[in-house]
């Protein structure tokens, strides 16, 4: 045994490249040890076929698992394996030639070594599925707290992005599913972050998204709906998210309106308005106090005619075209207004605190939002 190991430590240092320099010192030592146990094994295998051979898968599992975690193939494994047993059979043929074995005794032996070969291969082919699924399952662990870091505000994110194997770009896009949306099989594309376990899920992707990108987008979701956030640099992803959810919430109520996808580009005034109603409505009372003294019906025909001039700073007849109504109706409201309102109507700030309100109003009548 110890010559014959020498022997193939020597052959596969000399003939395989990629095991040129790992016969030496600590990983020479790893390495005997290895061929030593295959070796022995199959010297057991020889004297008792029911033999435990639960050492030898062990460290054919690990020669497996060192060649996925140094990111090369089982090609230089299986080499190895061949070059040594083949060594070995040469060996035999000696052994049997010096003292007389029958022919089919060697022929025997040949067989034996195809098929311990075939297993050292299987036990290596699962040792380096186990260390490539742990890497993938680890990298998806870096990157699920990658994404968790950029939506915390987190400021060493190059340092998280590199320990995540994964570039850090200039812009970002996240993309909040509906919440219960199962997760799909598939990403988008391999710089995707997705968090699907998180209460929230919440995907982000480099850059902007495209309109081919909405289409795999909104297939990969199933057509589910979901909410694209507005780009912007990574450090401002909280605030993304931010507006996302309040997009996501004001859907949810029904003050905008659905759809697949819900881009938060072509909501953002009514994601101002709307960000507070409690507050806006709390400035319409106050701005619009003056009206109160005036029935309902009239109160909500005087203002009505005032979000038509305030949006449109048109004529009288500009104004009746809008509302249906005579000019002459119109010039009279007016005059109601401006009796009632005074100084609010000319006066900027009190002016554009009105004109916010009724836009706000607006879009939430547009829409049926609750007042």
């Amino acid at each position: 045994m110890p010559s014959i190991v020498d022997e193939v430590l020597q052959a596969i240092g000399r003939d395989i490249p990629e095991f040129a320099n790992r016969t030496q010192g600590a990983p020479g030592r790893l390495l005997r040890r290895g061929v030593d146990c295959i070796l022995s094994s199959f010297v057991q295998k020889v004297a008792d076929p029911s033999a435990s051979f639960a050492a030898r898968d062990k460290v054919c599992r690990q020669l497996g698992r060192f060649e996925a975690r140094q990111g090369r193939t089982l090609d230089s494994l299986q080499a190895a394996y061949r070059l040594g047993l083949r060594l070995v059979y040469r060996r035999s043929v000696e052994v049997g030639k010096r003292h007389g074995l029958d022919p089919s005794v060697v022929a025997a032996m040949g067989d034996s070594i195809i098929t311990y070969m075939s297993d050292l291969a299987e036990q290596s082919v699962r040792g380096y599925r186990e260390a490539l699924a742990r890497a993938s399952q680890d990298m998806h662990e870096r990157r699920v707290r990658l994404l968790r870091h950029i939506l915390q505000g987190d400021g060493a994110l190059a340092e998280h992005a590199a320990r995540a194997g994964w570039s850090l770009p200039e812009e970002v896009t996240l993309v909040l599913p509906r919440a219960g949306q199962a997760q799909p099989g598939k990403a988008l594309h391999g710089d995707m972050l997705a968090d699907w376990e998180a209460e929230e899920p919440v995907l982000l992707l480099p850059g902007p998204i495209d309109a081919d990108a909405e289409k795999e987008l909104t297939a990969m979701l199933g057509g589910a709906e979901a909410v694209i956030s507005v780009t912007v640099p990574p450090a401002q992803a909280p605030t993304a998210l931010r507006w996302a959810r309040g997009l996501s919430a004001l859907a949810g109520e029904g003050a905008v309106p659905g759809g697949p996808l819900l881009r938060c580009d072509d909501h953002l005034v009514s994601l101002l308005l709307l960000a507070d109603l409690e507050l806006t409505d709390q400035i319409g009372r106050k701005e619009l106090a003056p009206l109160d003294a005036f029935s309902e019906g009239r109160r909500g025909r005087l203002i009505e005619t005032l979000g038509v001039w305030l949006a449109t700073r048109g004529t009288a007849a500009d104004i009746g075209e809008r509302l249906n109504v005579h000019p002459q109706t119109v010039r009279y409201r007016m005059r109601q207004l401006e009796n009632a309102m005074g100084e609010a109507l000319t006066e900027p700030d009190r002016r554009f605190a009105i004109e916010l309100v009724l836009r706000a109003r607006e879009v939430a009548r547009t829409y049926a939002a609750p007042p």
